[in-house]
């Protein structure tokens, strides 16, 4: 199909979808509404009056947009936020904020009266047919990851969930040292130190100098560097913060378990072996990447959530010796990872006391059509993607290849992602795309085809090693009304920072593990107002049930 018949095809299928909603369409005649939108700018879209996106949506809804732009830096945004909801200035019809209004921002705007409460519009399929087709267990996802604490939602979220992303703390070793030493891969703790110690003492490297790190990792990293995170849930699951018991009911401190202590000292017996680096907890993300780059390769296992740790990663020597590992088995069985169950992130409001309430409505709902939601992400069809049988016809990606889908979706055809353009917003914007849809895309804008033996194509291998291991209960966000957020707000800010503190000081020996080293931590994070925090996470997880 040439690019005009694709485009044509397209919005001939937007204009019916169209007129089935009850949308005005494109060719009336009548005056076209204006809807006056607040938009967090991006530095990538160098157009948004005269854009690909824009036009579509206008032409599709019949309308005007007027953009009133905020800043692209969050904290700035915020404030202009704040400044808006208490001055008397001439307000928009609907804001789109990209996610970085906080889960308190969003309950206090909400509660002064400056958002208005979506519940029962989200709930009507005659006022939003596109949201109300979402299947029912991803709806009530969303509806569930939405509603503030005050039982109201005020924003319209984002919803397309990655595999990729839910698990980084991927596990990579280095099996040329293995090869070269007669080792397998390690599946348990206990074999892990073994194989630690053979890289230690077996120079695998090959350099004649006992220069090898066995564990490294970057504990400041934000996506899955922290490998001292990886290895304790070999004993617990540790994602941060609280967690759940095992039947999901009570809020627990896992830092002050029983396993926690035996993961702590596992890995304070891998650090006094020299088989773990301290420098784990004062490296920065360049020294992490300087370390795992090494002209001669000295790291033997770490975690990392992206392989651009890697430069020019297919490429490179010292990944052509990583092997990505499925998590380790501790000495009671436990076997879990990192999990970050994919939240829907808040992206769209309307402004409380706009004329154009219903014009708004609509405007949010043609967002979760699944065609709009496809060129707010990608541009436009047949030009910066494509899902034409023909040209799927012999590509694939390793769900498909794993056997995990029977075939892709749609490919994407353009480098729009990473080049300034005027084709779409960059995603800011809600949006649903199922877990489906996610992994049957394939990034065809290089022009090379799958290549099975390309080693950096982990996603499928991410999924099967890594998404199922975590427990079957995990904490949601929560969301704390204003009270609960003001009695726990240092608790929230100080007791994980403590936490990580007392990790490292544990496993590097500056804090003692015996009875008197670990009651004295447990005594202080009581005096830190563990207890508070602990219940009023309750009351918050029993809201949510």
């Amino acid at each position: 199909m040439t690019k005009t018949r694709r485009v044509a095809a397209m919005m001939m299928a937007a204009a019916m979808g169209t007129s089935m909603i009850g949308l005005i369409p494109a060719a009336a005649e009548e005056e076209r509404e204006t809807l006056k939108l607040a938009l967090t700018q991006s530095s990538m879209v160098t157009d948004y009056e005269n854009n690909y996106f824009t036009k579509y949506l206008e032409d599709k809804l019949n309308i005007n947009i007027e953009f009133y732009m905020l800043p692209a830096d969050s904290a700035e945004a915020r404030t202009k936020v704040n400044l808006m909801a208490t001055s008397n200035e001439d307000l928009p019809d609907v804001m789109i904020t990209d996610n970085f209004l906080t889960n308190e921002m969003i309950l206090q705007l909400g509660d002064s009266g400056f958002f208005t409460p979506l519940n029962d519009y989200l709930n009507d399929p005659e006022v939003m047919p596109n949201f109300n087709a979402i299947p029912d267990d991803d709806r009530e996802a969303i509806l569930k990851a939405t509603t503030q604490a005050d039982g109201n939602i005020y924003g319209f979220a984002a919803y397309e969930p990655e595999t990729w992303n839910l698990t980084p703390n991927r596990m990579f070793i280095n099996s040329a040292w293995l090869d070269k030493l007669g080792l397998e891969v390690p599946t348990t703790t206990d074999e892990l130190k073994t194989v630690l110690e053979a890289f230690r003492d077996g120079d695998p490297n090959g350099n004649g100098v006992q220069d090898e790190i066995g564990v490294y990792g970057f504990a400041g990293g934000g996506y899955g560097e922290n490998t001292v995170d990886a290895l304790m849930n070999a004993f617990i699951f540790w994602n941060g913060g609280l967690s759940l018991s095992d039947d999901g009911t009570e809020v627990i401190a896992p830092f002050t378990q029983d396993a926690w202590r035996e993961g702590l000292t596992y890995m304070n017996d891998l650090y006094n072996e020299g088989l773990l680096s301290a420098n784990i907890f004062t490296d920065d993300g360049q020294q992490f990447k300087a370390i795992l780059n090494q002209e001669t390769p000295i790291v033997g296992l770490t975690t990392a959530g992206s392989l651009s740790n890697w430069p020019d990663v297919k490429n490179n020597a010292n990944f052509a010796e990583m092997k990505m590992i499925e998590p380790l088995k501790g000495p009671e069985g436990v076997q879990y990872t990192p999990y970050n169950p994919y939240t829907p992130g808040q992206e769209m409001y309307i402004i409380e006391g706009t004329d154009k309430l219903d014009l708004a409505l609509k405007f949010a709902d043609e967002f979760f059509n699944i065609d709009t939601g496809l060129i707010e992400r990608f541009g436009e069809e047949g030009v910066d993607w494509t899902r034409d049988p023909k040209d799927l016809e012999g590509q694939t990606n390793a769900y498909v290849e794993a056997g995990l889908y029977d075939k892709l979706s749609m490919l994407v055809i353009s480098t729009i992602w990473s080049d300034n353009q005027s084709q779409t917003w960059r995603n800011h914007g809600p949006r649903y795309a199922s877990l489906e849809m996610g992994n049957t895309v394939y990034d065809y804008s290089s022009g090379n085809k799958f290549d099975v033996n390309d080693p950096t194509q982990l996603n499928a291998k991410c999924y099967e090693l890594y998404y199922p291991k975590h427990p079957e209960y995990v904490l949601p966000t929560l969301k704390y009304t204003l009270d609960e957020t003001e009695l726990i707000q240092e608790q929230l800010t100080t007791l994980p920072t403590f936490v990580d503190q007392c990790m490292a000081e544990f496993i590097t020996g500056a804090r003692s593990l015996d009875d008197d080293g670990w009651n004295t931590y447990l005594d202080e994070l009581e005096t830190m107002g563990l207890s508070t925090w602990l219940e009023t996470a309750q009351v918050a997880y029993d809201r949510t049930k």
